[in-house]
């Protein structure tokens, strides 16, 4: 840990002793020229982004639009060090190389979303459009003091718009393009006499697909989306604020369209990579997805203290059908029926807007419901019987206590202490049936009888803490340490009963970050250099049949760094990007699992993996965007150009199989009128018709993978009512 400590110092000292001289030499420049600033809620209350000791990357609204980052995936464009991997109808994000490739119901990401401060503990449940976003923040580390399931990798926060209570307003628009792309996107948002305002958001979008199943003479990648979000506002009074949401979104789609890898052989033994974008499979692969939710936060300023109350529901229910083997042949058919369902309740005690010592207090209580109903296997893996089905569940009970305080020592310095507690129960069972005929578990130490059921729990009690220093290093430029442990949740094998539960991750990070503003804020850069100590990391494998097992099986150690850059050139040119580079490898993973590329070439074997690069932990990655905007007299035009890059990464611990780097650069030229209420524009995504992977997987079954949508092209039409 010291050694740890002071490698960081000395990237932090050796930084901060040439700052504040290139901080003096600022030309003079025009306020109204620099950057807007930037307020996030990293600590869960309104702050700039430049006095947050904490690495956070913020993108606002306008950012989302202009750089078409249209929904989830197409986030890690825009942060560095962030990889989000596609499952079927799932999204797991990994950052700075931690995350979990687990996809049960139950299997929480090690980097957590929020939306308005509620927690979202289904991956399922985590690909939606943006349309009424004011800004999405990603915190980078482990958040083991202020949030409430607490978070190994990191938090990606998006925050909402609030109705306008003085004025209404209407915000519509529609696009179209190749693939009979439509897009259509609408928000209302109006006032209930003078305290109160309601919104309605609403997205729509679908494709027609572009690919083919050579087998089946069928379109694949084809998808259609419907997303609705309102929300109530009401002020009763000066220092009450009381919001009530309610979501639901429907994503249909022909699944993740897997295709064998090239030169693997399929399990038939005969067929093997298809094409480009072409699959060969005898089984449609469909994804369907339901989830809705809501939430109520009051606010209220009690003078000595401001409280919190955030109340959450979440309902996920997702059917996937899946050819696993990818092949003409019905080896391994999976229907898989999941369900998630899941409370939650958060009380905050703020410090006044006025105290000198910023602190915060609070509880929070969280119970979920995660279950199988079932997944199904048939196909000759189930063969002589028709069909397995295997069913599973686990319900969680956690309650949280925390506090974190932030104390001036100096007129420029600052401490920040915080402590949480952790309490959870689990509880699991599950059993085996076909046709209605429920199999006996074989015995083992869990279950010692041959019984049909085989209930399991565990408790799970954890301490973790967050503690930096940050000190105002000249004007605009602000340095920290800072030493933080997170934990992410353990669980049960649901549909693998009678084996052992997996306990929590633990991850130490310790890190040294600058902040600064200069040049009359016309530049902000923001960096840090970080490692990380990872232990009992949570290992997901995929075996033969489609059984999957999840276990603590290693150790490791991420050295890296990563910055976020922007440059107010002049007033029409904005210059921004960011870059990431990491060192990750297991330092102790005896009992990896090797897969062979195609089933015909022998088992899965074990492996040791020590030394090995961790996972989803690419060596660098990077963006940049250019944006031009052009005053006339009829009207303002845009360029913007945006290029996201990253190198390869391995999708197991066993380093054989990698998604190759890419580079994919995304465009809009767009126009909008002198009072701002119409607009158009039109953009190109994946300019150089890149082909790049969404996803690889390595099974038994033979490696498969899908690529990206290929350059798309289309129009959009817009109109403001103000």
């Amino acid at each position: 840990m010291k050694t740890h400590a002071l490698l960081l110092a000395g990237v932090a000292l050796g930084t901060c002793i040439a700052m504040p001289a290139f901080a003096q030499a600022a030309p003079d420049a025009d306020t109204d020229t620099g950057l807007q600033d930037i307020v996030v809620t990293a600590q869960r209350q309104s702050q700039s982004l430049q006095r947050v000791p904490i690495a956070v990357t913020a993108v606002t609204a306008g950012d989302l639009a202009s750089r078409q980052i249209t929904n989830t995936l197409n986030l890690e464009s825009a942060v560095p060090n962030l990889t989000l991997t596609q499952n079927g109808v799932s999204v797991t994000p990994f950052l700075r190389g931690v995350g979990s490739n687990q996809s049960n119901p139950n299997d929480e990401a090690s980097v957590a979303t929020y939306i308005d401060g509620v927690y979202i503990p289904s991956v399922t449940g985590n690909i939606f459009k943006f349309n009424n976003v004011e800004r999405i923040e990603v915190l980078k580390g482990p958040q083991g003091t202020l949030f409430g399931r607490n978070a190994t990798g990191g938090v990606i926060q998006i925050v909402t718009r609030d109705p306008d209570i003085d004025a209404p307003l209407l915000d519509v628009s529609i696009g179209a393009g190749k693939y009979g792309t439509i897009e259509a996107n609408g928000y209302a948002s109006t006032g209930l006499g003078e305290k109160a305002a309601i919104d309605l958001a609403v997205s729509f979008d679908r494709n027609d697909g572009y690919g083919k199943d050579i087998n089946r003479n069928a379109d694949i990648f084809k998808h259609n989306q419907l997303g609705l979000r309102s929300k109530l506002l009401f002020k009763p009074g000066e220092n009450t604020e009381i919001r009530l949401t309610a979501d639901y979104s429907r994503l249909n789609s022909t699944g993740t369209d897997y295709q064998l890898r090239q030169g693997v052989i399929g399990a038939d033994g005969v067929t093997s990579y298809p094409g480009k974008r072409r699959t060969n499979t005898d089984w449609k692969n469909t994804g369907d997805n339901d989830i809705y939710g809501a939430s109520l936060r009051i606010d209220q300023d009690m003078g000595f203290a401001r409280l919190a109350s955030i109340t959450g529901y979440r309902h996920v229910k997702g059917d996937f059908h899946l050819d696993q083997d990818a092949t003409p042949t019905p080896i391994v058919q999976a229907d898989i029926n999941q369900f998630a369902e899941s409370y939650s309740q958060e009380l905050q005690l703020l410090a006044p807007t006025d105290s000198k010592i910023d602190w915060l207090v609070g509880g929070y209580y969280f119970h979920a419901k995660y279950a199988y109903t079932p997944l199904r296997l048939g196909g000759l893996a189930a063969a002589p019987l028709p069909a397995i089905d295997l069913f599973g569940d686990q319900k969680t009970k956690s309650l949280s206590i925390y506090g974190q305080a932030t104390v001036p020592v100096t007129a420029t310095t600052k401490i920040t202490g915080g402590l949480r507690y952790t309490y959870e129960k689990q509880d699991t069972d599950g059993r085996t049936e076909s046709g209605g005929v429920v199999f006996p578990h074989a015995p083992n130490a869990l279950c010692p009888g041959a019984t049909t059921d085989c209930p399991q729990s565990q408790d799970i009690k954890k301490l973790t803490w967050r503690v930096s220093i940050d000190q105002e290093l000249g004007d605009g430029v602000l340095g920290y340490l800072s030493y933080n442990r997170g934990i992410k949740s353990g669980g049960f094998n649901m549909i693998n009963a009678g084996t052992p539960g997996y306990k929590p991750e633990i991850l130490d990070a310790y890190e040294a970050g600058l902040k600064m503003q200069l040049f009359d804020r016309r530049v902000r850069l923001n960096a840090a250099a970080f490692i990380y100590d990872y232990q009992d990391i949570q290992v997901f494998n995929i075996t033969g049949g489609g059984a999957v097992l999840t276990t603590n099986a290693a150790a490791a150690r991420v050295h890296g760094f990563d910055a976020d850059i922007a440059i107010k050139a002049t007033s029409n040119l904005t210059i921004s990007g960011g870059f990431g580079w990491l060192d990750g490898k297991y330092t102790d993973f005896p009992n990896a699992t090797y897969t062979p590329p195609s089933p015909l070439m022998g088992p899965q074997v074990p492996i040791d993996a020590t030394g090995n690069r961790m996972i989803y932990a690419p060596k660098y990655s990077g963006n940049v965007t250019v944006d031009y905007r052009m005053p006339t007299s009829v009207g303002e035009f845009g360029v913007n150009v945006s290029a996201a890059v990253r190198s390869r990464v391995f999708v197991t611990a066993a380093n054989r199989l990698a998604i190759p780097g890419y580079t994919v650069v995304n465009s809009t030229l767009s126009w909008t009128s002198q009072d701002q209420r119409f607009g158009a524009q039109f953009w190109v995504r994946n300019l150089f018709d890149k082909d790049y992977y969404l996803n690889r997987t390595e099974q038994a079954l033979g490696d498969i993978q899908f690529l990206a949508p290929p350059r798309t092209i289309g129009v959009t039409l817009s109109f403001k009512s103000r």
